[in-house]
């Protein structure tokens, strides 16, 4: 048996301009294939977390509400009615400029956070230095802003 008869046919089947014809349009569904599948394949089996330590003020506070502050050192954090990888690792007070008698509260959060469209997440809440931010365990909640974070790779 030829490689090509006098037709111009491989082994007398398929003519030469139709198997490269189905050739670049294998070779085509490939590179579409990897363009949409394959980056978010690619991103999928990376690890999508960081470790996040990020510290949140509530200014002018009552000085109770620090005193039991205090008292959430090592808490988890409560996100979504769910326990978070995230602890309290740092509450610390300041005088306050505002109200006489009440406090600055510090409190560090260090955490697993996803890093996606441009910003950090724990859970369904962005992290960005200048936001307003829950902070919630299963005592205690209240909401400040986020004056300082660090993001490492682990």
């Amino acid at each position: 048996m030829k490689l090509m008869d006098e037709k111009g046919r491989l082994f007398g089947r398929i003519n030469v301009i139709d198997l490269l014809v189905i050739l670049l349009v294998i070779a085509a569904v490939g590179a579409l294939a990897w363009k949409f599948a394959g980056k978010k394949a690619a991103a999928a089996v990376a690890d999508p977390h960081t470790d996040l330590t990020f510290t949140v003020v509530f200014e002018d506070t009552q000085p109770d509400v620090c005193a039991f502050a205090h008292t959430q050192l090592n808490k988890q954090i409560l996100n979504d009615s769910r326990l978070q990888d995230a602890t309290i690792t740092d509450v610390r007070t300041q005088p306050s400029s505002g109200t006489e008698g009440h406090e600055d509260l510090f409190m560090t959060v260090r955490g697993s956070a996803t890093y996606k469209a441009g910003a950090y997440k724990l859970v369904s809440q962005e992290i960005r230095v200048g936001c307003e931010y829950i902070l919630k365990t299963s005592e205690f909640e209240m909401t400040g802003i986020i004056c300082s974070m660090e993001a490492s790779d682990g």
